[in-house]
């Protein structure tokens, strides 16, 4: 099975009439931490669950049960982590080892964020992934059920370098999609949504902070709001978000 190829126009238009969310956030519960899945139509021919920003710490974390629950209801064909999987308060590995295997991925691929290497955390996460039959990009290719998918690193400069590539592109931080030219799909995480009221932005770390963004260079970018947090960032007006291609 292969990523159909969609002209620009076409992938920008059934991107916009794809999204749809279970609910949508409101200043009337601005620390809603309900899970929220998002669905977007990409003509994959599969489904692709991209899971960015787990910030796991230990098992039994209510954030991080609702991801396992809604994972595994959805059966993806490709399950995708965005990175920041760990942080510098992940106390309990074994926990995640049981966490991946429960997961059951028929083809599991991730990137690494800014949290695994300020924790010192690599390493270990890399291992867990692996042993869970993960495959780790360090910006390179790997073949999937959907098609080729290219991951970038995390790069500290938050500069990256250019990829000419039509498919999924994945990496943690947004800003790496402005080196990206071609009919590509990117998907990013980082942000947790920043802080956005009535529309305004008041906060981001990014240029691009939530949601679906077309780029000069023909690719479309799609930032997702993530799905945990650190104990001292909490989310306001941005609900955990569960991304998924069809």
């Amino acid at each position: 099975m292969h990523l159909r190829r969609i002209s620009r126009r076409g992938f920008i238009e059934l991107s916009l009439l794809g999204v749809t969310t279970t609910i949508t956030t409101s200043l009337a519960a601005p620390f809603n931490y309900k899970l929220e899945v998002t669905k977007l139509e990409a003509g994959l021919g599969g489904r692709l669950a991209f899971l960015p920003d787990l910030h796991y710490h230990k098992r039994g974390e209510a954030h991080v049960e609702a991801a396992l629950y809604a994972v595994l209801k959805l059966e993806p064909d490709v399950m995708v982590f965005g990175g920041d999987l760990v942080d510098e308060e992940t106390v309990d590995f074994d926990g995640l080892d049981l966490l991946l295997r429960e997961l059951e991925a028929k083809r599991g691929i991730a990137v690494m964020g800014n949290h695994e290497y300020w924790s010192g955390y690599v390493a270990r996460a890399v291992s867990a992934l692996k042993r869970s039959g993960f495959e780790v990009l360090f910006n390179e290719h790997a073949e999937t059920p959907l098609g080729r998918l290219f991951g970038y690193d995390w790069r500290e400069s938050r500069v990256y370098d250019a990829v000419s590539f039509d498919g999924i592109v994945v990496s943690h931080d947004p800003h790496a999609a402005d080196s990206v030219n071609g009919e590509a799909l990117v998907l990013a995480g980082h942000t947790h949504g920043g802080l956005v009221l009535s529309g305004l932005t008041l906060y981001s770390n990014s240029r691009y902070t939530r949601g679906l963004f077309t780029l000069k260079g023909g690719a479309v970018l799609y930032v997702s709001r993530g799905l945990g947090q650190m104990s001292l960032t909490p989310r306001i007006n941005a609900r955990p978000e569960l991304l998924v291609l069809d």
